[in-house]
């Protein structure tokens, strides 16, 4: 057959053709390899009481990003969050204080190898009164004097009125009513080992479980004073400035004081997770962690009035 004057032409447009058919299946196959299923399963999450209130904020905002990924929260404590993991019947344990010894030794003799702990914010052991108290800040040794029946820091004398904390007025002769957080949280760890330099509290100490019942004491009561995290911004009650001794200036537990340690019960929140060498974790508990760690999710814990780790 006799080669058309037009054959030089249509060769390249069939090889063109095929070259563009090649090139839509290639994306395609593509395209088909790297759209993943959405991620399903089941978290439990347990723990730290300050760690609960910002994880009920994260998991509105992750739970609406994966839909198929539910995620159930307890707050009964740190200790009791690093038990659970311990036995295998959670997820993520929500700790404010570094992981026990004992804890440890326990957690290894079980599995083989040490609870991996990712930093995943911060925020302070704050003290509170009710707003209708003029007080603005406090010494630590006063406030051991306050809340402690032992003394370590150097009073030698309880302090049970406000007058002697040099408040004025109608509240003056009024006995302070002292409150605070359940022995088993961290909160009340880190404050006894500040405040109270590992001290004891008074008997008359009101542990109260939870920082909704702390701010519900303090909003009914002017006389009183309480500590829980400083994330518990409420109208009505307002947060004292710490010094470190009568002399030196008192701090105010903010952000950047916060992230920077010169507020003196700074503290750093995390997860404690089972973390088996050279096996990934399982997608949904991957998933989590991501979002935590991604901008998003710091964006939640400043929007909650939690301090994110840079």
């Amino acid at each position: 057959m006799k080669t058309s004057d037009y054959g030089f032409i249509f060769k390249p447009v069939k090889y063109l053709i095929m070259h563009f058919s090649l090139l839509s299946f290639a994306i395609t196959a593509n395209a088909v390899e790297t759209i993943k299923p959405p991620v399903a399963g089941h978290l439990a999450v347990t723990g730290s009481v300050a760690l609960g209130n910002l994880m009920t904020y994260w998991t509105q905002v992750f739970s609406e990003r994966n839909p198929l990924i539910t995620v159930t929260i307890a707050d009964p404590g740190g200790t009791a969050g690093i038990e659970a993991l311990i036995n295998g019947t959670t997820d993520i344990a929500l700790t404010t204080t570094p992981i026990s010894r004992k804890q440890k030794e326990a957690f290894n003799a079980r599995f083989g190898y040490m609870p991996h702990v990712i930093p995943v914010a911060m925020d302070a052991i704050a003290v509170y009164v009710n707003d209708s108290n003029p007080i603005s800040s406090i010494a630590l040794k006063d406030l051991d004097a306050v809340f402690s029946s032992t003394y370590r820091c150097g009073e030698t004398q309880p302090i049970q009125i406000w007058e002697s904390l040099g408040v004025k007025g109608s509240l003056a002769q009024q006995r302070i009513t002292v409150y605070g957080l359940t022995v088993d949280t961290g909160a009340t760890s880190l404050f006894r080992e500040i405040a109270l330099c590992g001290g004891d509290f008074i008997k008359d100490f009101q542990a109260l479980a939870g920082p909704e019942a702390i701010e519900s004491a303090l909003l009914s009561d002017s006389a009183g004073i309480g500590f829980s995290s400083s994330s518990m911004n409420s109208a009505g009650m307002h947060m004292l400035a710490i010094a470190s001794h009568k002399d030196a200036l008192a701090v105010a537990p903010t952000p950047d004081a916060i992230r920077s340690g010169q507020y003196p019960m700074s503290r750093i929140l995390g997860f404690a997770i089972n973390q088996p060498r050279n096996r990934p974790l399982s997608p949904a508990l991957q998933a989590f962690i991501d979002f935590v760690l991604s901008p998003e999710g710091r964006s939640v814990v400043t929007k909650a009035g939690y301090v994110y780790i840079p």
